[in-house]
């Protein structure tokens, strides 16, 4: 090998050990941000879930209560004859269970997906940066350091 070929390899080498390093340590600081967002979603994601719950919960007291409304009313009332469900206030109570029902099959599968989405979306982005970091080391490698 000539001096002149030495000099120029320990130059490339020169150049490309610090930005190895440096690469690293970008590559493990991405990494570790994109972690902590997705714990940080994590748990904002867990505090709304647990609202989402208090809410159903408040509207199935709710519900229920006014199912026990129609319930208790008295039958001779002039209104009551004529009710939109035959007069019969049980159906009020088993259309207002039904529509609980609905909102908590409706909650479950806003959770479901979010829940999939994100570890999806984490996942992906985790690979990406693991890719394009592997680039950079073939980059790095094709100088010959």
């Amino acid at each position: 090998m000539s001096e002149t070929t030495r000099k120029a390899a320990s130059k490339v080498k020169d150049f490309t050990e610090p930005a190895k390093e440096f690469s690293g340590l970008v590559k493990e600081n991405y990494l570790n941000g994109l972690d902590f967002s997705f714990s940080l979603f994590e748990q904002n994601f867990k505090a709304l879930t647990a609202q989402a719950d208090q809410i159903l919960s408040l509207e199935k007291e709710f519900l229920a209560n006014v199912g026990e409304f129609y319930k208790d009313l008295p039958k001779d009332l002039p209104f009551a004859k004529e009710f939109q469900f035959d007069g019969g206030f049980k159906k009020v109570s088993e259309q207002l269970d039904t529509y609980n029902s609905y909102r908590k099959e409706q909650l479950q599968s806003v959770k479901t997906t979010t829940e999939k989405l994100a570890k999806d979306a984490h996942a992906a982005a985790r690979e990406n940066v693991e890719k394009a970091f592997s680039l950079f080391g073939e980059y790095f490698k094709a100088f010959g350091a």
